[in-house]
């Protein structure tokens, strides 16, 4: 089945929540409903969007779904060799439904690995115990038993009666096709053969159809799912599979309950990490490759450096400290080593292990003046104030940005002139066709950062000249004069609009999706309490959960 979805992009410079989406698929009922979410003070006019009933497992929800379902110590490590999942261009994150098909390649790995799984599964006393009911003397009752509940734990909702008698049934056919295997072992791996290459365990299928007003409720079975692979990235719990059985999850509070549960786990950190790697693109790090005529004393790890700096600061705000987008832009706390303390030239003695330190606030305030962001976007030689301006506006701000024209070339050597000279030389030529994006958005937003090398140490001089990061920029509809990347940031964190931004990126991940005009009431009321009052990202997430986006689905479907 083919999901098709269209991220659209036009103009140097429009509003919050300018994009469009879709694709999607059909599906069935489910069984009792979630509860209408639309009576809810405030948000009645927030509605969910259209979108798919068909969400196929990521890979890494694959792996982790198949850990959890068996009780695994650890990963299978089979999902390495399925073929990638292809991006969508503009879509930040690696879970677009749109992309998530399945081909014969992808199949036929699928039915690999549900292989290797149950003969690792059943070929171990241990595994194989942890997913058997006890042994009363009745194979039939036993057979029965485990086709029942395991069923329910794979396809995270209980069996109906004909997939019940289908799968006991091929239980019940195994023993001749396994020699050498007692006969219930092989009418359980052949059971978990055919699950695992079901399309109700290799999709999250939503098949609720009565509609409440202007949206459908999602099934009690469907919303814990949500739930799991939003926060988990992988399948319900036990104690979330009671509370759907229970219908608790109607109820507004139990969810809340059940979602602040869920970001204790350490699961949720790796959800967490996983959302701002994509974000502030964590695989760029790793190109960080500035030049030894340059930077002799450069580490030759720094892209390593920059990724566990960025992923211990993330850990930190979010959960040690319960901090929000505001923390994340403007804390000078980070963690560092011997190699990242010299780059941030700070005093004292450090070994290989990160500790946390205070860098200076007059030079120092969030990710965006952190090696990560900095090394990312530079050159070998000098930083890189386009991509750097770029990266702010679309990513903090949520600014469509065309793309370039065809031949613009690349910037001149700058001899005789300080980096920002030559950039502004360059982009900034009355009637070009450059003018317009960079002197008004791009260079803007980039300059404030020049005070940072291409390894992101401090500098105040630049190919002999004195380094200038004062700028201007157009943020909620006022022009600002900003004078570093530090009082960048702390407007940044100010703004309504980035707080609205981050939002539309959790919808995002959350939906698997581009964000859709629907979702602007959601993203709007909610970026301003977190503006008001820097809500914290835990209690966003549950803001988000508890979302009538996120209980229900549209009466429309994509298609």
């Amino acid at each position: 089945m083919l999901l098709a979805g269209i991220v659209a992009q036009a103009g140097c410079y429009t509003g919050l929540g300018d994009r469009n989406g879709g694709g999607g698929a059909d599906g069935g009922a489910d069984g009792s409903d979630a509860g209408d979410a639309g009576d809810d003070a405030g948000v009645a006019d927030e509605l969910p969007a259209p979108s798919t009933r068909l969400y196929r497992l990521t890979h890494a929800q694959w792996e982790n779904t198949v850990q959890d379902l068996f009780f695994l110590p650890e990963p299978t490590g089979l999902a390495q060799d399925f073929r990638t999942d292809p991006s969508v261009g503009g879509f930040v994150f690696d879970n677009n439904a749109s992309t998530l098909e399945v081909d014969q390649t992808l199949w036929q790995s699928y039915q690999r690995a549900a292989v290797g799984v149950a003969e690792q599964v059943t070929s171990d006393p241990a595994l194989l115990m942890a997913v058997l009911p006890p042994d009363a003397g009745d194979p039939a009752a036993r057979t029965q038993q485990f086709v029942q509940e395991f069923g329910l734990r794979a396809y995270r909702r209980p069996l109906d009666a004909t997939e019940l008698a289908e799968l006991v049934a091929v239980f019940e056919s195994a023993p001749p096709l396994y020699e050498g295997v007692d006969p219930f072992t092989a009418g359980v791996r052949l059971t978990i053969e055919t699950v695992l290459q079901s399309p109700h365990f290799l999709y999250r299928i939503e098949t609720s159809a009565e509609a409440a007003g202007d949206m459908i409720p999602l099934g009690q079975y469907e919303l814990a799912g949500r739930l799991s692979y939003f926060l988990w990235n992988s399948m319900p719990d036990e104690e979330l599979f009671e509370a759907a059985a229970d219908a608790a999850l109607a109820d507004v509070d139990s969810l809340v309950d059940q979602a602040s549960r869920m970001l204790a786990d350490p699961r949720a950190r790796g959800v967490v990490e996983h959302f701002h790697d994509q974000v502030f693109e964590v695989e760029r790090f790793q190109n960080a490759a500035p030049s030894p005529a340059f930077y002799p004393d450069a580490p030759a790890n720094l892209g390593d450096l920059a990724t566990e700096e960025h992923r211990r600061f993330i850990e930190d705000v979010v959960f040690e400290r319960d901090g929000g987008i505001v923390e994340l832009l403007t804390s000078n706390e980070t963690f560092v080593n011997d190699e990242v303390a010299r780059l941030y030239g700070i005093e004292g003695t450090f070994g290989a292990e990160f500790t946390k330190v205070t860098l200076d606030p007059e030079q120092r305030g969030g990710l965006l003046t952190q090696l990560g962001f900095l090394v990312a976007n530079s050159t070998t030689a000098n930083p890189d104030p386009i991509h750097r301006g770029v990266f702010v506006a679309k990513r903090l701000a949520c600014l469509n940005i065309a793309a370039p024209p065809d031949g613009v070339p690349p910037l001149p050597p700058g001899d005789g002139r300080s980096n920002r000279q030559t950039v502004e030389d360059h982009t900034e030529q009355p009637g070009s066709s450059c003018v317009g994006c960079h002197s008004t958005i791009i260079n803007p937003f980039g300059f404030p950062f020049e005070n940072y090398d291409s390894v992101g140490a401090w500098r105040v001089e630049d190919n002999g000249f004195p380094v200038d990061p004062k700028t201007t920029v157009n943020l909620d509809g006022d022009s600002m004069p900003i004078g570093s990347a530090v009082e960048l940031a702390q407007a940044l964190a100010a703004s309504p609009t980035v707080h609205s931004c981050y939002l539309e990126h959790w919808v995002e991940y959350a939906f698997g999706r581009p964000v859709a005009p629907e979702d602007e009431a959601f993203t709007t009321r909610v970026g301003e309490l977190s503006q008001a009052g820097s809500m914290p990202v835990k209690e966003l997430l549950v803001a988000l959960v508890t979302s009538n986006a996120f209980r229900n689905r549209a009466t429309e479907e994509l298609q």
